[in-house]
C-alpha cells in the first residue's frame, strides 16, 4: 500500500502538520491555502527541524511512513530501505520486549512517549537517541505517531564512561562533558548534598549565581580526599530542590529516573541513575543534557496546534484549554457563540476563495470589536467564539453583542465587489449558565439557535427557558420514534363530499398519535418538529402506505368512493428516491393509481422549481392525481397553477368562516372562477355552517369537506357511513 507520506520534504511538513493540527483533509483549493498558510508560519522552523532533528512517521503497526535525511544518515540505510518496513531493523536488542511494550501502551492510548533508546546502524554499531513519540490523529480514523528524535550517543558514552571510571579517571571525563554532571550524596546528617556538580551547562548556570562549579582537584583525587558535600539549596530554588529529593527517593529503589529541568533560560533533560556499593544503594548519578532548542521546536508545534491557520485565531482545542484552566481557577468569563448567517450561501456562489478571504476580514473587524477585552476563537467553518475575562454586567454583554452584529453588517469589500453578511448570537455566563466546559458551551448554543429561530441577527442571553425547551425537543423526538416502532400512529379519513350529487367523492387520510395509548396528539403539536428533525419522512411513508392499504381494501369490500386524499410534505418530496418508493407502495398495497391523489401545499414551491416540475409530472404520468392544498392561506400564486400538472385546487379552511361577506366572500368566489376557468376541480376544506354551503353553492363550488357532514372517520367507520339529509 503506498504511504500517505512521500520523500518530498514539502508535502510531508503540510500532512504532518495538517494531522497534528487536527485539520481535515478538504478540496485541493482549501489544502493549497493551508499550505501555504502552514509554510509561511513554520519557514525558520523548518531548517532546524531538518537539519538538527532525526523525525519518522509510522503508523499503527509500525510501518515507517516517512524518515527525513538525518534519520537515514545516522542510520545508515536509505529511505526505499526503510519505508515500508518497521523499527526493527535498526533494533540493537539492547532493550527487553517489556521496554517497548510500555512504549506501544503510551502511544495508544493517545499519550506522549519519551525516553532513550539505543538503536543499531546498518554497519553494526550503536547509537544513542533521546525520543519524544507524538500520537497524530486524523479527522478520519487513521492514527499516525511522529517520533523526533536528537542523537545523544556522545552524552550516553561519557555517562557510561563516568559511571564505570569515575573514581579513577575523573579528571579525564570532566574535561569531555559539555553539558552538565552532578553527584548526590548524604552528609554526615544523612540530608541529602552535591558532591559533584560541574561541566558546561553547570559553569554558565552557577556563574549568574555568582557560584563555582563543584569537581575534585587532581590533587585532592591523588590524595584520596573525600569531596565535601554542599546543600543543595545553595545551588538549587526551593521547588527544584523539593523536585529533585521526590524524583531520588525513587532512585534509591533502583530505578533510573528522568525529567526535564529549567537552569534559567537553558531546558536540560536530566537522568539520575543510583550508584551501588557492595550491593547497597549509596548516592545517584545525574547527567544533563541540553534540550533547549527541541523543547522551544516542540512547544512551536504545540502552539500551532491551537491555532486556526486560516484566520490565525485560536481553535476549538484552544477554547476548551482556556475554558477549564479559567474554571478551575473560578474565573468568571462571558461566552459568546457567533454565527455567520447564509455563511454557505457566498461559499457556493462566490467560491470557497472568496470564502475564505470573507472569514479573515470578518475575523479582523471582531478582533478590532473586542480589542483588549476578549479572546476570539474560530472553532467552525463560520462559527466563532468570544471569551471576555471577568464579570460583565448582563446588559452591557448582550448591548455590545448586538452593537457587533450591526457592524458585521456593514459591507466587507473584497475584489472591487461588496459583500453583505449578518451573523446571530449567543450568550452565556460562567458560573450562572453552567459549571463545565460542556454546560456553558451548550448553554450559549442554545441562546445561539433561539436567535437563528427567531429570524437570525440578533444576539440572545441564555436562560432556563431554552433548556426545558431542548429538553422537549429531544423527549419529543425520542418519543415519536418509540411511536413508530410501537404503532401509537393511526389514521382517521375526512369525507369528501359532493353537493350536486349529494355522494361522497373521496376522503382525506389524516394522521394522528395516541401518545403510549394515554392521549390524542393533534398533528399540529408534532408534524412541524417531524418536518424539521426530517422524522416527518418515516411518518411519510407510513401514512401513505396505510392510505393506500386501507383504500384497496374498501375497493374489495364495495365501498363507493373515487379517490384517497393523503398530504405530502416538501420534505419528502425531496427525497431522491421518493418516486420509487411511491412506486413500490403502489405494488405492495395493489391500489390502482388513479385511486390516489397527493396533496402539496405551496411551501413545496419554494425550492428546486425545475426539478419539481419533473417529479409532479412524473406522478401524473402514473395517473395519480395531484391537488393544491391550503390555498388562499398565504402567498397565493395563481401562476403556478397554470405550469403545475393540478386537478385539484382546495380552498384553505380559513377562509371558511361561519358567514361569507366582504372581502372573504370575494376572494373565495375569485379562487373558484378561476378554479373551474382553469379546470381544476375546486374543494373547500373545513366547511361548518349552512350559510357557507349554501354561499359556495351559489358560487358553483360542489365539493366540500368539514364537521358539517362529519368529523374525520376511523376506518371501520367508513364502509357504514351514509350522509344525512344536509346534502340536499
Amino acid at each position: 500500500m503506498e504511504s500517505l507520506f512521500n520523500t518530498n520534504t514539502d508535502e510531508l511538513l503540510y500532512k504532518v502538520k495538517t494531522a497534528i493540527f487536527n485539520e481535515s483533509f478538504g478540496s485541493d483549493i482549501v489544502l493549497q491555502e493551508k499550505l501555504e498558510d502552514a509554510f509561511f508560519k513554520m519557514g525558520l522552523m523548518d531548517f532546524a527541524v531538518n537539519e538538527t532533528m532525526i523525525i519518522a512517521v509510522t503508523n499503527k503497526i509500525g510501518q515507517i511512513l516517512f524518515v527525513n535525511d538525518r534519520f537515514c544518515n545516522i542510520t545508515g540505510y536509505s529511505k526505499d530501505e526503510l519505508i515500508g518496513n518497521t523499527h526493527r531493523i535498526i533494533n540493537s536488542k539492547t532493550h527487553p520486549a517489556s521496554f517497548f511494550k510500555e512504549m506501544w501502551s503510551t502511544i495508544l492510548k493517545g499519550y506522549t512517549w519519551t525516553g532513550e533508546i539505543c538503536n543499531r546502524r546498518k554497519n553494526g554499531s550503536l547509537y544513542w537517541v533521546k525520543t519524544y513519540i507524538i500520537p497524530v490523529e486524523s479527522y478520519g480514523s487513521d492514527t499516525f505517531f511522529l517520533s523526533i528524535r536528537t542523537d545523544i550517543t556522545l552524552e550516553k558514552e561519557k555517562e557510561i564512561l563516568l559511571q564505570s571510571k569515575l573514581l579513577s579517571s575523573f579528571e579525564t571525563v570532566v574535561h569531555h562533558i559539555n553539558n552538565l554532571v552532578f553527584k548526590v550524596e548524604k552528609d554526615s546528617d544523612s540530608n541529602y548534598g552535591f558532591s559533584l556538580f560541574t561541566g558546561k551547562l553547570a559553569t554558565d548556570y552557577l556563574a549568574n549565581k555568582g557560584l563555582q562549579t563543584i569537581q575534585p582537584s587532581s590533587d585532592s583525587i591523588k590524595a584520596k580526599i573525600l569531596s565535601p558535600i554542599y546543600s543543595m539549596n545553595t545551588y538549587f530554588s526551593e521547588e527544584m530542590t523539593r523536585r529533585l529529593l521526590y524524583y531520588l527517593e525513587k532512585v534509591n529503589t533502583g530505578e533510573e529516573i528522568s525529567y526535564k529541568e529549567w537552569l534559567d533560560d537553558r531546558c536540560v533533560h536530566i537522568t539520575i541513575s543510583p550508584i551501588e556499593k557492595e550491593g547497597i544503594i549509596c548516592g545517584a548519578i545525574g547527567i544533563g543534557n541540553d534540550i533547549t532548542e527541541l523543547e522551544s521546536t516542540r512547544a512551536k508545534l504545540t502552539e500551532l496546534a491551537y491555532r486556526d491557520h486560516l484566520t490565525n485565531t485560536y481553535n476549538t482545542a484552544a477554547l476548551e484549554r482556556d475554558i477549564v484552566l479559567m474554571i478551575n481557577e473560578k474565573s468568571p468569563f462571558s461566552f459568546l457563540y457567533i454565527d455567520l448567517d447564509r455563511f454557505k450561501n457566498i461559499n457556493d456562489s462566490l467560491g470557497h476563495v472568496t470564502g475564505d478571504s470573507l472569514l479573515k476580514l470578518v475575523t479582523a473587524r471582531i478582533k478590532d470589536f473586542y480589542k483588549d477585552v476578549g479572546e476570539l476563537y474560530r472553532i467552525g467553518g463560520d462559527e466563532f467564539v468570544v471569551l471576555i475575562a471577568g464579570q460583565e454586567e448582563k446588559n452591557k454583554s448582550l448591548e455590545n453583542a448586538k452593537l457587533l452584529i450591526q457592524s458585521i453588517e456593514d459591507p466587507f469589500n473584497i475584489e472591487e465587489m461588496a459583500i453583505h453578511i449578518s451573523c446571530s448570537i449567543g450568550v452565556a455566563y460562567f458560573p450562572i449558565h453552567g459549571s463545565s466546559y460542556k454546560e456553558i458551551h451548550r448553554a450559549a448554543d442554545l441562546a445561539l439557535n433561539i436567535s437563528k429561530e427567531n429570524g437570525k441577527r440578533n444576539a440572545v442571553l441564555f436562560d432556563l427557558e431554552h433548556m426545558e425547551g431542548y429538553v422537549n425537543k429531544v423527549g419529543l423526538e425520542s418519543d415519536i420514534r418509540t411511536g413508530l416502532n410501537n404503532y401509537e400512529f393511526y389514521l382517521v379519513y375526512q369525507p369528501k363530499v359532493n353537493l350536486k350529487r349529494g355522494t361522497i367523492d373521496g376522503y382525506e387520510a389524516l394522521i394522528r398519535w395516541n401518545k403510549k395509548g394515554k392521549e390524542i396528539i393533534p398533528p399540529n403539536d408534532f408534524i412541524p418538529f417531524a418536518e424539521e428533525t426530517g422524522l416527518i419522512i418515516s411518518i411519510g411513508k407510513y401514512v401513505l402506505e396505510e392510505a393506500c392499504r386501507q383504500a384497496a381494501l374498501w375497493i374489495k369490500q364495495g365501498v363507493p368512493f373515487q379517490t384517497i386524499s393523503v398530504n405530502i410534505s416538501p420534505v419528502e418530496l425531496e427525497q431522491n428516491d421518493f418516486l420509487a418508493n411511491l412506486h413500490a407502495i403502489l405494488e405492495k398495497t395493489g391500489l390502482p393509481p388513479h385511486y390516489l391523489e397527493i396533496e402539496l401545499t405551496e411551501n413545496v414551491l419554494m425550492k428546486n422549481m425545475d426539478r419539481l416540475l419533473k417529479l409532479l409530472y412524473e406522478i401524473e404520468a402514473i395517473g395519480i392525481r395531484l391537488a393544491m392544498d391550503d390555498f388562499g392561506s398565504g402567498f397565493s400564486n395563481f401562476r403556478y397553477l397554470s405550469e403545475l400538472p393540478i386537478h385539484t385546487l382546495k380552498i384553505d379552511r380559513s377562509l371558511m368562516s361561519q358567514t361569507l361577506i366582504g372581502r372573504d366572500a370575494v376572494i373565495v368566489s375569485s379562487i373558484i372562477k378561476i378554479g373551474h376557468s382553469l379546470g381544476l376541480e375546486v374543494v373547500a376544506e373545513g366547511v361548518e355552517t349552512a350559510d357557507v354551503i349554501e354561499f359556495l353553492r351559489k358560487n358553483d363550488c360542489h365539493t366540500v369537506q368539514g364537521y358539517y357532514f362529519s368529523k374525520p372517520l376511523e376506518a371501520y367507520h367508513v364502509p357504514d357511513f351514509v350522509l344525512e339529509n344536509k346534502v340536499r
